[in-house]
């Protein structure tokens, strides 16, 4: 599996890999060419601990040169990559719409991802309003669309 280094950079940035994922990005990046005494050290760790993966972190990372990203960078990268998979899949976007308002309140409420990050509250009060979920999906559908091609997300 080639390495995602996008998600890997936003996953890192927003806190989203658990300590015993770790080694698993450094596999990737073995097979993905990339080689270095921490990367090497990493790898090796079985069902880590925190303190185990922060006594490498920082030089693996900085041999796997991954970019740093800020909260909300990474936030809205994982948002347009989510509407995007959601597109592709098929799959229900009402079930999603949660999971977007949460990389929002992380993003810290970023103008950017606000057509995703309210997605939730809308589906709400539309229902309270009599829409049916059939209305509702289309419509959410359509802002998912609208948000990578806005730029926005």
């Amino acid at each position: 599996m080639p390495l995602d280094r996008e998600l890997w950079e936003s996953r890192l940035a927003l806190d989203l890999v658990a300590a015993d994922e770790m080694p698993k990005l450094a596999w990737e990046v073995l097979e993905s060419g990339l080689d270095g005494r921490a990367i090497r050290r990493l790898a090796s760790l079985v069902k880590p601990t925190w303190f185990q993966i922060e006594e490498v972190r920082a030089s693996a990372l900085k041999e796997i040169r991954l970019a740093p990203l800020t909260v909300a960078d990474a936030a809205r990268r994982l948002a347009r990559r989510r509407a995007q998979e959601i597109l592709d899949s098929g799959k229900d976007p009402l079930r999603f719409t949660r999971e977007l308002e949460q990389l929002w309140i992380r993003a810290q409420y970023a103008s950017q991802m606000t057509s995703l990050g309210t997605l939730d509250d809308e589906v709400s009060i539309s229902r309270s309003m009599g829409y049916n979920d059939v209305e509702i999906r289309k419509w959410v559908t359509q802002r998912l669309r609208d948000s990578l091609y806005s730029g926005g997300g």
